[in-house]
């Protein structure tokens, strides 16, 4: 499944061999076997890193060489190089228990495609026997693999499964055999992406920009890890210009952390390790939570003091709140967050008012809550019966 070349090109924060094997899981292999006749020394170290992840998998050089690795009456799923299908189809093909390939109608569109006859085109993706290994080790070394497979599941009048032009368009099965081609797709994907519960600062300004920029971090070696790293230390510096008598400063950073928090996460949309844990939102919380109580305190009043901390106090549940309830899509537009909540803060403290803008803040928060429960339990209109 997949030459080294091919294979090795980006995708998202990963690669396309390595979308092809969650592919191939997802449609219940059981091991994942990569054909590589020239062992390209990245898939070398790809099939090393599946095998510390405790998949079983192998890479061999040609098809005489699959045949050990299966029983004739195994199933064989085959992927070509850079090609595999789409959610809706990998569930399709996951029930199936008898042979056959995918195909399209034969047109100039879908030339990348290996041509059966005039009409149909093979989209380099089949369920097989893997009985078929035995025939095409009989056939000469300069044929491929894949065209092989492909020659013995025609000449045996396999049942082939036809995807309509609609489903193509809409990336039902994807063949990227370029960087170009990878880019595309995930510039599309990610263009696809619905973020939920976003708030107006998040939808109109930060979400379109960090669209344009994830896929450049994608291609970027530890950028999640950098990026986490500097949402870190501008929750360190906060706390010390909090020290220092720099309110509006000190929130500013605090503000430019949060962000670089949020695209800490999103940087993993789509990614294949997306649901591993990570410090760096509960520490950025810690330090953002000492960086407002050292502002709140040097800056307020000996009588106020109380009350702005207790304030302060009230903010961060109501966030807490906030972020664990449930997603109310009519009230999303104003739902706060850290971001937004800490550019408020940081306006006010710019403006000299932050002990106002702290009791605003906790108060938008408080109403935002109300209004979510009440439209929690709101009963639902009745239907109009003389429609």
């Amino acid at each position: 499944m997949g030459h080294g070349p091919v294979g090795m090109l980006p995708l998202f924060d990963g690669n396309i061999v390595e979308k092809q094997v969650r592919s191939a899981q997802n449609m219940g292999a059981d091991k994942i076997i990569l054909l590589s006749p020239t062992m390209h020394g990245g898939l070398l170290q790809y099939v090393d890193d599946l095998k510390r992840r405790d998949i079983d998998a192998e890479i061999v050089r040609s098809a005489s060489d699959l045949s050990q690795y299966a029983a004739p009456a195994d199933d064989l799923i085959f992927l070509d190089d850079g090609v595999f299908l789409g959610e809706a189809f990998e569930n399709s093909l996951s029930t199936q228990s008898d042979e056959q390939i995918y195909v399209v109608a034969n047109a100039d569109i879908y030339a990348d495609f290996e041509r059966i006859d005039l009409n149909h085109r093979w989209l380099g993706i089949g369920l097989l026997k893997a009985a078929r290994l035995e025939e095409i080790s009989q056939i000469p070394e300069d044929w491929d693999t894949g065209s092989a497979l492909l020659r013995t599941a025609v000449q045996s009048e396999c049942h082939r499964e036809l995807i309509s032009d609609e489903d193509m368009q809409a990336d039902a099965v994807l063949q990227l055999l370029n960087r170009d081609a990878s880019a595309a797709f995930a510039a599309r994907q990610l263009g696809e992406m619905r973020i939920p519960k976003q708030n107006f600062l998040d939808r109109y300004a930060l979400w379109p920009l960090m669209r344009k920029l994830i896929p450049v971090l994608w291609q970027a070696p530890n950028a999640k890890k950098y990026i986490g790293m500097a949402s870190i230390a501008c929750g360190v510096v906060a706390i010390g210009l909090g020290f220092i008598l720099w309110p509006a400063v000190s929130l500013g950073f605090l503000f430019i952390g949060a962000l670089a928090l949020t695209l800490h996460d999103r940087i993993s949309i789509l990614s294949v390790d997306k649901g591993s844990s990570d410090w760096v939102r509960p520490s950025f919380h810690f330090l953002a939570m000492t960086a407002l109580t050292v502002t709140v305190v040097k800056n307020a009043q000996a009588l106020t003091m109380i009350v702005e901390l207790a304030l302060l106090l009230l903010l961060m549940g109501n966030l807490w709140l906030v972020r664990v309830g449930s997603d109310n899509i009519h009230l999303n537009g104003i739902r706060p967050d850290m971001p937004l909540i800490l550019l408020l803060l940081s306006l006010a403290a710019a403006l000299g008012f932050l002990s106002i803008g702290l009791a605003g803040a906790a108060l938008f928060c408080m109403i935002y809550l109300i209004a979510a429960s009440s439209a929690r339990f709101m009963p639902e209109s009745p239907p109009d019966l003389h429609k």
